[in-house]
Formats: C-alpha cells, structure tokens, sequence
C-alpha cells in the first residue's frame, strides 16, 4: 500500500500512480480507469474493456466479480 497526495490540477485535483503499478496493471497516458466511490472508500479499477469499449464499465465489473466468484462452476460448466 502507497500513500498518494491529491494536488490540484486545473480546476480538478489529480493523483499520481507509481510507476511500477502502472506497469503491472498496464495502464499508460491515455487508459480509462473507472472510478467509484463505496462509502468512504475510493476504487480506481485499470478499465479492462478493450473488446467492447462502449458495453459500461459498471456492467463489465459487475461480469468480472460474477466470473471471479463462480470461477469453478463455470469451469466446470466448460467442460460439459
């Protein structure tokens, strides 16, 4: 875990990602991220929907949670 300052940048504010992060996640200038907020928790997810760029990002995390969840059943269900 990293410990970020939020500075100001134009009339938004802006944090940096550390290089290394952005090399495991794959992320470059220009990559979506999607942005929530649950409660009091901030949550920048790398945006992984280069297939189907205009399907919404909450949708394909809602897919990629049901996936991670029923990963086994799935797999199973695969090979019938």
């Amino acid at each position: 875990m990293l410990v970020q300052k939020v500075f100001k940048n134009g009339n938004s504010v802006a944090i940096t990602i550390p290089k290394e992060y952005l090399k495991d996640l794959d992320l470059r200038d220009g990559t979506k991220v999607v942005v929530e907020k649950k409660e009091k928790n901030l949550i920048i997810t790398a945006h992984k929907n280069k297939l189907a760029p205009d399907v919404n990002p909450k949708f394909m995390q809602m897919v990629d949670e049901f996936i991670s969840e029923h990963e086994d059943v799935l797999a199973q269900l695969s090979n019938k």
